[in-house]
């Protein structure tokens, strides 16, 4: 009686972080409070570091409060300014994100309030180029503070 056995292994193909400098994404919750479709542009990368900076915008087709926290008014615009330090190695796709910034909200022509954020967030950039986020972003608005979180997807690509 003989018996063989074989060991087989699958090889991954290393990871190979995608060159574009620019993000497109879409953000449920986030700094723009219930959605955005944002902008997002990589100003510095390294092995081990990255910055950004990221332009959002939204529009508030209903008044109402939401998660029993976030007050929107009715045809309110919402645009989030953003700025974050992505810590990671490129040869991993897992990024820690840490940043912050401000949502400018416009109520009507002539009433406009501004809200401040941070971001502590975790990102995954696949070699096929779509980007996943997910963040815990705190707010303060009208000087109260809020917890407040928010999930992302999109993708990376080149100009």
């Amino acid at each position: 009686m003989q018996i063989n056995s074989s060991i087989l292994k699958a090889q991954e193909k290393p990871y190979r972080e995608p060159t574009g400098l620019n993000n497109w994404y879409v953000e449920l919750g986030g700094a723009a409070l219930l959605y955005s479709i944002n902008y997002e542009r990589i100003l510095y990368k390294s092995s081990s570091l990255g910055w950004t900076g990221r332009l959002g915008m939204s529009y508030g087709f209903a008044a109402g409060r939401f998660l029993n926290s976030i007050d929107l008014n009715r045809n309110s615009v919402i645009s989030p300014f953003t700025t974050s330090l992505l810590l990671g190695s490129s040869d991993r796709k897992e990024k820690l994100e840490i940043g912050g910034g401000f949502t400018l909200i416009t109520k009507s022509p002539t009433e406009q309030e501004i809200a401040y954020s941070g971001i502590l967030g975790f990102r995954v950039i696949e070699t096929n180029k779509v980007c996943f986020r997910i963040s815990y972003t705190p707010i303060i608005r009208e000087g109260k503070f809020q917890n407040w979180f928010g999930v992302s997807i999109g993708k990376n690509f080149a100009l």
